[in-house]
């Protein structure tokens, strides 16, 4: 079996899932506020393309922390120690986030008489949440499988490709018609779904293969995260993303001939542009950490840390219904980019002092941690039973 290895944050990929976080905030806040005529106007297509990494850049970056904390507890998984047991207690919350994130309304009255059959069938729609936990959990149970990190990547290698060339050919075909809704929506999005697992899970998977390779990379440079040898695999991860980036453009084209009903959305010319974009971005992450370094205090890493603390609650905040507010009523697309601007910062510093408390929470001792825990699981509890209905 392979060793542990000391437990260390890399900073690098925080700030990457960082980025995601905060840009995708401003995503919601923009699609949310924003009057639907500035919309259409070509500034906003180019922050589109921009707000469009943000997925893939979050899957990516979910996936390379995959890599490293298996690498830390590989020993442990492989003996179904308790730490296994963790982690998939982990993901299978981190699933229950992404389903309670799309209840109808959190009200058990609502739920239980008010809500019909379509909030229902919307209620399944896959989200990246969901996405990320069912890719998390293929992976765990393949290296369960599998037995050794080696064979897990070099495995994942091909299922990376099946994911991307499969997709156009998966995304024509209806699955409600036979399979089970909550299992059909994990497969395309023909029906409400907007990250089913083909084509999004090849971005996760592609992250979990680039952590691997960085890992090898700093065993190679004996651990020194400054090594040439890590050094030499980020200058052949950028080569490789700017091959990708070019390929895209000739395979597009090419599959628009090999697929019927071929759609670039779901392609793999789309599929390569992004991943390439994503590796540069993956790329310049290292560069500035290891030119500038990262302060533990780091706004961008801190948001980063506390991801889903921050994603779940962004949410709720933008979309959520409180009694008979919501944000997005109250709004209604009335902003101009001024006003959505102002918005979205506001939102952000507000996540930013959430990841701070909550982070210093985490560090406390263990009964104030699970005071709190205890506190807000109580009040959602309430909220649901016996909040306005």
């Amino acid at each position: 079996m392979q060793q542990p290895v000391t437990k260390k944050r890399i900073e690098f990929i925080d700030l990457l899932r960082g980025w995601a976080v905060i840009v995708m905030i401003q995503t919601h806040v923009f699609n949310a506020t924003l009057v639907p005529a500035l919309t259409e106007g070509g500034f906003f297509q180019v922050l589109r393309f921009i707000d469009g990494l943000v997925a893939p850049t979050f899957l990516f970056a979910s996936g390379m922390a995959y890599a490293v904390t298996t690498r830390r507890k590989i020993n442990d998984y492989l003996s179904f120690g308790p730490p296994l047991f963790r982690q998939f207690w982990r993901l299978l919350f981190v699933l229950l986030i992404g389903y309670v994130l799309h209840i109808p309304k959190f009200n058990y009255y609502h739920l239980r008489y008010v809500a019909g059959d379509l909030a229902w069938q919307v209620f399944w729609q896959v989200d990246v949440l969901q996405c990320i936990a069912i890719s998390l959990l293929f992976l765990q149970v393949m290296l369960l499988l599998l037995r050794s990190e080696r064979r897990l990547y070099l495995t994942m290698i091909w299922v990376t490709l099946a994911v991307v060339i499969a997709t156009p050919v998966v995304w024509g075909i209806d699955f409600w018609n036979m399979i089970p809704v909550p299992l059909a929506s994990y497969m395309n999005g023909v029906h409400y779904s907007l990250f089913p697992v083909f084509p999004w899970s090849a971005f996760l998977f592609a992250g979990a293969l680039c952590g691997y390779f960085y890992l090898r990379a700093r065993d190679a440079g004996e651990g020194d995260p400054a090594s040439q040898s890590i050094a030499g695999m980020m200058t052949k991860t950028s080569r490789y993303a700017v091959g990708f980036i070019a390929l895209s453009f000739l395979v597009h084209p090419l599959a628009a001939m090999l697929y019927q009903n071929y759609n670039y959305w779901i392609g793999p010319s789309f599929f390569m542009l992004r991943l390439g974009l994503v590796l540069l971005l993956c790329a310049l992450m290292y560069l500035y950490e290891r030119k500038k370094g990262v302060s533990p205090r780091s706004f961008v890493s801190l948001v980063g840390r506390e991801s889903l603390l921050v994603y779940a609650t962004h949410l709720m905040l933008v979309y959520g219904r409180f009694g008979y507010f919501t944000f997005t009523d109250r709004v209604n697309q009335s902003f101009g980019y001024g006003e959505a601007t102002v918005t979205a910062l506001i939102l952000i510093g507000l996540m930013y002092l959430l990841a701070l408390g909550w982070s210093r929470i985490k560090s406390a001792p263990a009964r104030v941690k699970r005071l709190t825990q205890g506190v807000v699981l109580a009040g959602f509890i309430l909220v649901f039973f016996f909040g306005p209905r």
